[in-house]
């Protein structure tokens, strides 16, 4: 519904970052409901992937995306990892957004950057504000610098980008 504090914080900062840059392909990863998604496909013209390791939630995604009038720019796919076929085919991306818990996020860390372009923005949630520092020490070490940081209702978003 875009309610719960990590995916509007979400909305706020993928707001923020639409005023800076504009993305022409864009993965969220972790999709659930696919509202992120949706959002990124309501702001921009971008082709979107949209991945989540379970099944149901995908097909909820894929449900609302059709509901709002945008499944044709989104592909909604079950991808318990970054080995899933829909990576090579639809990336680099130059635009990530990942409301996922911080032990899978820093587990992802090296795919996860090896998946953005040059200059990608990357929007982290399903953070605690005490798990900040070992998440951005985890990207950077994987090219990804920290741009921003904003606390929704008690959860950390974090902004980082691509080097290069």
């Amino acid at each position: 519904t875009g309610h719960h504090g990590t995916t509007a914080g979400c909305l706020d900062m993928l707001g923020l970052c639409l005023k800076e840059n504009r993305y022409s392909r864009a993965l969220d990863l972790g999709t659930g409901s696919g509202v992120l998604a949706i959002a990124v496909a309501r702001s921009l013209p971008a082709r979107i992937l949209a991945t989540d390791i379970d099944p149901v939630a995908v097909d909820v995604a894929r449900q609302n995306c059709r509901l709002n009038g945008v499944a044709s720019r989104i592909r909604c796919e079950t991808a318990p990892g970054f080995a899933h076929r829909a990576f090579r085919e639809e990336g680099p991306f130059d635009l990530v957004i990942a409301n996922i818990l911080a032990g899978p996020l820093q587990a992802l860390a090296r795919d996860l950057a090896a998946n953005c372009a040059p200059g990608a923005t990357v929007i982290l949630s399903g953070l605690l504000p005490h798990q900040r520092a070992r998440i951005v020490a985890t990207y950077r070490l994987h090219g990804l610098d920290f741009v921003k940081a904003h606390i929704r209702d008690n959860w950390l978003v974090l902004v980082l980008r691509k080097r290069g």
